[in-house]
């Protein structure tokens, strides 16, 4: 029984080793640089800035939107891309990087709605596009987002298809970030992204918590209000960061105790295209609309006399039935608690602020605080609590630390 365990916990270590270290999947190229065993179009990911503008699913087969589309093209873009969207117009053969064939059915798979928007937004004055000649003029300032959406859909019937461009009509323009995933997630994970990786029962045995069911609504770390998805940046924060929490004995010996490992050793382009794959796992990313995000003003000044409100707050709101009178995860409820998948969640300790899962600057608090921690008990309070409220209760939570200020004398 001891030799079975011993096995099984081997090949756990392996599979996480092999995906941590020697992930190494190919750099992503230019627009315009030829795929060398396909010859279609490869493309570098769009920034966190554009990353969540996804296109509603709609646009792609209204015919109105199309016959807008095909007005705007052929006064404004067949000049360089040609009539037939082959990327022959008169004013494109002529330049030093030519235009996409938009009717090449490889390239045009390839290509994700965010990158195609941020490309029709920002034209070829961003990099790595400015470096290799693009004439491309940015249509942000000319075109409405609605005008950009039209002439994305019209290019998208060059390439003969005509449903919408998303990851499960063209499995292609996620394909870089599946074969990260399967190399550096999939072990935790899971190979469809459910949590359910071998790996991950081994890290956190029978208790919360446990790999994210990323096809599942509910996501801890976020930036959005209670109950919706969280954004690329938040996605990236956490990818980045990682996620600190005592664990089984596969994260002995990791920085800081992370039950999920930091990535960020992983160039930027590598983690964007995880990430989109991530993404295409839940249609849910698709559907979303305009991303609204809860707003953290700037921290006011810390004084004594906000904590002293704050020290309030933290009984009034019964902080410490969970977190205990000094924060250290001991409150009568505490030994109750358990997770959406019934299991044992332990309260943070908050004279631990290294192990804040989702951060430790006031910042961070007052995120969390508004946002709650979906699939967890801890309650999102943006309709209980005033605004000021919310500061004074985040800079009491980070004055129980070791260290940190005190209720008392509001001091380091």
């Amino acid at each position: 029984m001891r030799a079975k365990l011993f096995t099984s916990l081997a090949i756990g270590v392996l599979g996480l080793l092999v995906g941590l270290w020697l992930v190494r999947p190919p750099a992503t190229r230019a627009n315009g640089d030829k795929h060398d065993e396909k010859g279609g179009h490869a493309h570098v990911p769009a920034p966190l800035e554009y990353a969540d503008v996804h296109v509603p699913l709609s646009v792609w087969t209204d015919a109105a939107m199309i016959a807008r589309g095909k007005e705007i093209y052929t006064t404004r873009c067949a000049v360089c891309h040609g009539d037939q969207g082959d990327g022959k117009g008169p004013a494109g053969v002529a330049l030093p990087l030519k235009p996409p064939d938009f009717r090449a059915k490889d390239g045009v798979a390839e290509m994700r709605d965010n990158y195609w928007f941020w490309r029709v937004s920002e034209g070829g004055q961003i990099e790595p596009f400015k470096g290799k000649g693009s004439a491309m003029p940015p249509w942000k300032g000319e075109l409405s987002v609605d005008d950009r959406w039209a002439v994305m859909a019209y290019q998208h019937t060059f390439s003969e298809h005509h449903g919408p461009h998303v990851p499960w009509e063209h499995p292609g323009s996620v394909a870089m970030g599946r074969d990260i995933f399967a190399m550096a997630c999939v072990p935790c994970h899971g190979v469809a992204g459910k949590g359910d990786g071998s790996v991950g029962p081994m890290l956190a045995p029978r208790r919360a918590p446990q790999p994210r069911d990323f096809t599942s609504a509910e996501f801890k770390f976020r930036s959005t209000p209670s109950g919706q998805l969280p954004t690329t940046a938040d996605l990236f924060r956490t990818l980045t960061e990682g996620v600190r929490s005592s664990g089984g004995p596969l994260t002995i010996g990791l920085r800081g105790q992370r039950i999920m490992p930091s990535f960020r050793h992983m160039p930027v382009g590598q983690r964007l295209e995880v990430l989109e794959y991530v993404k295409s796992l839940n249609r849910g990313f698709r559907e979303l609309g305009v991303v609204k995000t809860v707003t953290v003003p700037a921290p006011p000044t810390l004084t004594p006399e906000r904590l002293t409100r704050g020290k309030q707050l933290y009984a009034d709101a019964e902080c410490m039935a969970c977190h205990g009178e000094r924060g250290r995860g001991d409150g009568p409820s505490a030994p109750t608690l358990k997770d959406n998948r019934d299991l044992p969640i332990a309260a943070t300790d908050l004279t631990r602020p290294e192990r804040f899962k989702n951060g430790a600057r006031p910042e961070d608090v007052y995120r969390t605080l508004v946002t709650g921690l979906a699939g967890t008990p801890m309650p999102s309070y943006a309709d209980s609590l005033e605004l000021d409220q919310t500061w004074d209760l985040a800079y009491y939570v980070l004055s129980l630390s070791r260290g940190g200020q005190t209720a008392e004398t509001g001091s380091r």
